[in-house]
């Protein structure tokens, strides 16, 4: 839509609006959307009853009177720039008025970036100034311009040479802004479709491993139905060496307690064969020495059993 023409607002000074009457003040609306800035409001406002010139008075209450219905829009904008600053410290009510008017119109046009904000004054110092501005949505034309526009539809060649280069300006931001709008949509459809792909993979995955998985649970399933019983470990050989055994193991297996009832049986046995081993030799020897002595001493006290026995070895 490079053909559409951007909305165009008109601005006034106090000094247009008070050379004016209620006819052309709704000539000026045909342009486009009037808007006054605050401070002409109330100066005009203040106007009405304490001006110098009766005739200044009768001015300022007929344009109240026909800005109570004309739709007009006040506006408090204000923006400040190095061209608008006052010159001198110490300034008159009417040239602080004229600052602050050019303050509020460039705080306007900073407002409305896509609008062509015309400015109308009859005051050329004033209207030089707000050029040196540089703003591009922005122009400054005279009462009559104004009036001439109105009335015949001819647009000044300020206004159309401004109003051309905004155009331009707009086109180039529209176009900078939907490049940077299909780059942007371009990524994000790239990023969600590596997204589905990683997705799709990740789903594809987890069905493959829940399948596997339902199916070794069904084949468990099915095992244990079958055997009845839960599969035991095979038993581990004998013939393995302690080094291959696990280390828990090998610690159960060398610090396990013996039983108490075995050990017990143990030692009697080795106790009684050590005595009979013992009563053996000691027959064996007096076999062979007959010591009668030790024989008459130690022969009696023996158990009847071991006697009977050392007599049948030696009957004398």
């Amino acid at each position: 839509m490079t053909n559409q023409l951007p909305p165009i607002l008109v601005t006034f000074d106090a000094d247009v609006l008070m050379a004016g009457r209620t006819q052309v003040w709704q000539e000026y609306a045909k342009v486009g959307t009037c808007y006054i800035p605050e401070v002409v409001y109330d100066e005009i406002d203040y106007l009405t009853g304490r001006a110098v010139e009766q005739a200044q008075e009768q001015v300022a209450r007929e344009f109240m009177r026909f800005f109570a219905e004309s739709g007009w829009i006040v506006t408090d904008a204000q923006e400040t720039h190095r061209a608008l600053e006052p010159s001198i410290k110490n300034q008159s009510k009417q040239a602080m008025l004229v600052v602050a008017t050019a303050q509020c119109v460039y705080g306007l046009a900073t407002e409305h970036p896509d609008a062509l904000i015309v400015f109308v004054s009859n005051t050329q110092p004033l209207l030089k100034r707000m050029a040196s501005v540089g703003a591009g949505n922005l122009c400054g034309i005279t009462g009559a311009m104004l009036l001439n526009w109105a009335r015949k539809r001819e647009r000044p060649p300020q206004v159309t040479q401004q109003l051309q280069s905004l155009m331009r300006t707009l086109a180039e931001r529209n176009s900078t802004v939907r490049e940077r709008s299909k780059i942007k949509d371009v990524a994000v459809s790239e990023t969600a479709a590596s997204t589905s792909r990683l997705t799709g993979m990740r789903g594809g995955s987890e069905l493959q491993s829940g399948t596997s998985v339902t199916k070794s649970s069904k084949t468990a399933a099915g095992g244990s139905r079958s055997s009845g019983a839960k599969p035991k470990k095979p038993p581990r050989n004998q013939e393995e060496s302690r080094d291959t055994m696990p280390a828990v193991y090998r610690m159960k297996r060398i610090t396990a307690p013996k039983k108490r009832g075995g050990g017990f049986i143990s030692v009697t046995i080795n106790f009684l064969g050590a005595v009979f081993f013992f009563i053996v030799a000691v027959g064996i020897l007096w076999r062979v020495f007959d010591v009668r002595g030790f024989r008459r001493t130690f022969v009696p006290a023996l158990p009847s059993p071991v006697r009977e026995f050392v007599k049948s070895i030696d009957p004398k």
